[in-house]
């Protein structure tokens, strides 16, 4: 499994465009905490998340398209895991002899 954290900073003026993030073998997950909302903007748009409340954003980055909108006013901080979880066959193959 491949696995990944991040703290991210999001300052006045800054946006995530609309995009995925697609893995060649497996399913990406990313749990997305937001640790300070901005005071304007900067809001996580995913039409299809796995689980969301207003600070934990649970989703798929590799299946479903997701941006950030522009932070018009303040900063916002977000603690981000991600992991990829390779295809049950792939994880429970015995290695090689």
């Amino acid at each position: 499994m491949l696995f990944d954290v991040y703290v991210l900073r999001f300052r006045t003026g800054s946006e995530i465009a609309p995009h995925t993030d697609p893995v060649s073998i497996g399913r990406h997950f990313r749990c997305n905490i937001v640790l300070r909302c901005a005071k304007e903007g900067g809001e996580f748009v995913c039409a299809n998340p796995i689980f969301a409340t207003k600070r934990i954003k649970l989703f798929r980055p590799d299946a479903c398209e997701h941006s950030v909108t522009r932070v018009v006013r303040g900063t916002r901080y977000v603690l981000s895991i991600g992991w990829v979880r390779r295809s049950d066959s792939l994880s429970a193959s015995p290695p090689a002899s």
